[in-house]
């Protein structure tokens, strides 16, 4: 590409333009209490939402398994017994793919 003078000047051309419509004030308009009070509102709730997600997020994943105690099926009556839920997940088989499981 050229950057050669008229190009040029109809760059500083376009950026002065935008820059004078940027820069000019808008009119005044009055905003209900209302409708000042429903926006705090909705933004004080996405507020409470977010960190609350985060807040579960980071705690979901370590009480997971923190004190779980899992039942291991058994054929002896007296040998049944609880494992933590960690040695449970390592005992289960992988779980097969969606795509694994159909045929041709």
């Amino acid at each position: 590409m050229s950057h050669t003078a008229p190009i040029r000047l109809i760059a500083l051309l376009l950026a002065v333009v935008l820059m004078v419509v940027a820069g000019t004030p808008a009119e005044a308009e009055a905003i209900e209490a209302l409708t000042i009070v429903a926006i705090a509102g909705l933004a004080l709730a996405a507020i409470v939402l977010i960190a609350y997600l985060v807040v579960a997020n980071v705690e979901g994943d370590r009480g997971a398994s923190e004190g779980r105690m899992v039942w291991v099926a058994c054929a002896v009556v007296d040998g049944c017994a609880t494992i933590p839920a960690d040695v449970a997940v390592a005992l289960m088989p992988p779980v097969a793919d969606a795509a694994d499981r159909q045929g041709p």
